[in-house]
């Protein structure tokens, strides 16, 4: 399978500062299947990153966990989002909120590790049919 690099997003940074992880979407050249990764990017040698799958309902960027050994990620299922997180070993993530409502805009970690501030929130929309009137 032949794959492209798509585009990186949402970027975190360990808390030693020696690492850089993001989402690198990877598009699949001979078919419309596409899938995302994590790549994690040693910032002193700047070689090619270490990738492993990310869960592939991820929605946005990763940030590291206070001790540097997991990174987070929100995951949107049955249109809504809970945060996961993966060891950067890349052996699977779990679940770590259980919201059944809302998206996750952003969010946190305190500094010691032990509390996830998260922004929340929904976007409403109603339809509107217009006709023009016969006369």
């Amino acid at each position: 399978m032949k794959s492209a690099f798509l585009a990186g997003r949402g970027i975190g940074i360990s808390p030693d500062g020696k690492t850089v992880a993001y989402v690198v979407g990877l598009q699949n050249t001979i078919g419309p299947t596409s899938h995302d990764k994590i790549a994690l990017l040693d910032v002193a040698t700047l070689t090619s990153p270490r990738m492993f799958d990310a869960n592939p309902r991820i929605s946005k960027g990763v940030q590291f966990t206070a001790d540097g050994k997991f990174v987070a990620y929100p995951v949107f299922e049955n249109g809504v989002d809970n945060v996961w997180i993966q060891p950067i070993d890349g052996s699977p993530g779990h679940q770590i909120t259980h919201f059944n409502s809302e998206r996750i805009l952003q969010f946190h970690w305190s500094p010691d590790g032990k509390r996830l501030g998260l922004l929340r929130g929904h976007t409403d929309s109603d339809v509107v049919l217009l006709q023009e009137s016969k006369p």
